[in-house]
């Protein structure tokens, strides 16, 4: 809501699949902006040279194939707000083009000599660590500093599973009204199940699930059994069937201990308390407060069991 009133650029960061275009369209729809357009474009689902005429449009005969002059989408988006998609696949080449328009705030299309006045607000995204692009070369600080004027981080969903039943729910609405269903209902233990699942593919993989269990679902309620057969859920289960406690599955264990010689190795009471807390740690992604609740101590506790294993510093 702060980032919305203000004209600043903004950079968001986060994992595939978390909602970063739906946080863009959220800051331009609360902003000063909102009645002028909102326009998308990945970054990396086009060619350098295409990119370039995308977003900066051309005259006629500026290249080969260019038949017709075209405005770019800077000057679509007058007013209003240019979302730039998987901002850390854009060529260096093009990025000090545009950077040069983000400091001066006027673009130079394809084969034309005159510059022209553009009024956008630049909204930025990317699931990559441009810091580490940065380092490695393969991205412009000076570009890197323009667009993070304020950055923000989009979660996954393994770290907001309180969202989930509220996103669940509005998916299987979409797609009923979608697909002129009756409105269903997701059980209260489906919900449950759901929740305690990874989501390596975060809310889009979410949707789609709920998508492929309301195909399958026959009643008013959406089942357990409409969930059989997804890839996460066949993992969840695997993990059922070695005896691991409900919704841990066998891969996040992969990094301390085969799960099926849990018992034959015999640990002590520490060892599993340490494994234990080291596998809550790393479903949660770090979060402290989340798993302090599931191992029902203390924050302050959390830490100094983390001292105590080595676990941290």
């Amino acid at each position: 809501e702060r980032a919305s009133r203000v004209q600043s650029n903004v950079l968001i960061l986060g994992e595939t699949g978390t909602g970063k275009e739906l946080v863009a369209r959220s800051l331009h729809a609360q902003s000063q902006r909102r009645d002028e357009p909102f326009v998308p474009v990945n970054c990396s689902a086009l060619p350098e040279n295409l990119l370039e005429s995308e977003l900066f449009g051309h005259r006629r005969g500026a290249f080969t194939g260019a038949d017709e002059t075209r405005r770019g989408l800077f000057e679509e988006a007058e007013g209003g707000t240019l979302f730039l998609d998987e901002m850390g696949d854009m060529p260096l080449i093009l990025q000090a083009k545009l950077l040069r328009v983000l400091q001066e705030k006027k673009i130079r299309p394809l084969g034309e000599n005159q510059l022209r006045a553009v009024n956008v607000r630049v909204i930025a995204a990317t699931h990559q660590d441009l810091a580490q692009l940065v380092q490695d070369g393969r991205f412009r600080s000076d570009l890197y500093y323009r667009l993070a004027v304020v950055c923000l981080m989009v979660p996954p969903l393994r770290e907001r599973s309180e969202d989930i039943p509220e996103l669940a729910e509005e998916f299987v609405r979409k797609y009923c009204s979608a697909q002129g269903l009756p409105q269903r209902k997701i059980r209260p233990r489906v919900l449950e199940h759901l929740m305690r699942l990874p989501w390596d593919g975060n809310v889009r993989e979410l949707e789609n699930t709920l998508e492929r269990a309301l195909v399958l679902s026959s009643g008013l309620w959406i089942e357990e059994s409409d969930m059989e057969g997804h890839p996460c859920l066949r993992a969840n289960q695997a993990g059922l069937s070695l005896g691991l406690p409900a919704g841990l599955s066998p891969r996040l264990f992969a990094k301390s201990f085969d799960p099926r010689e849990l018992f034959s190795k015999l640990p002590t009471l520490q060892e599993l308390e340490k494994l234990y807390i080291e596998h809550v740690l790393r479903v949660t992604g770090e979060a402290k407060e989340k798993s302090a609740r599931i191992l029902g101590i203390d924050r302050k506790t959390l830490y100094r069991k983390e001292v105590e294993f080595g676990l941290r510093e």
